[in-house]
């Protein structure tokens, strides 16, 4: 729920969004959370854009871990608080190392040991911080993942920028410790 953007009553959703509302409570999400509860307002994109995360979450091709640490890298590099809150628990269930995520979590150095790791946080700073990837590293991370995952990647990257931008404008909080006290 946020502040900015007060959760919509269920008498006062529209055709549209009831329809958004009943795809994402029958879909794998089970209901309108996070981001979505201001997307809602916007039914057409709120649906566009569940059903891109719902591709790549659920159905994409791209190692659980990897996309994982992808997200909390994106987490990071925009402060959002609720996309770390959601992914990180994800994240340790699909088998990465929390040590790691801590240091992420920190703006360290994640030093991941298994290489792969290492590479997907390397390639995805790297493209968040500019935008684009040299040769080297382009061809790094299409030979380590293959052609197809690659693209996922950096889908995923773009994915989770947008919604962080969501969660940080909505404001939208998270039960807890938030994950980076110092963002606004």
């Amino acid at each position: 729920m946020s502040g900015r953007f007060p959760p919509l009553p269920d008498a006062a959703l529209d055709e549209a969004q009831r329809a958004v509302v009943a795809a994402m409570t029958a879909g794998p999400r089970g209901g309108v959370i996070g981001p979505f509860t201001v997307l809602l307002r916007a039914p057409a994109v709120a649906d566009a854009v569940q059903r891109l995360g719902a591709g790549l979450r659920f159905s994409g091709m791209l190692d659980d871990r990897l996309r994982e640490i992808a997200i909390l890298t994106v987490s990071r590099r925009w402060q959002a608080q609720f996309e770390w809150f959601a992914h990180h628990p994800i994240a340790v269930t699909a088998g990465v190392d929390p040590a790691p995520l801590e240091r992420l979590r920190a703006g360290e150095d994640p030093r991941f040991a298994d290489a792969t790791e290492q590479l997907v946080w390397r390639l995805s700073r790297a493209v968040l911080d500019r935008g684009r990837l040299d040769d080297a590293d382009f061809a790094a991370g299409r030979d380590a993942l293959g052609e197809a995952p690659f693209v996922e990647l950096l889908t995923v990257l773009g994915y989770y920028t947008l919604l962080s931008f969501i969660l940080n404008v909505g404001e939208v909080p998270v039960t807890g410790d938030r994950p980076f006290p110092d963002a606004t």
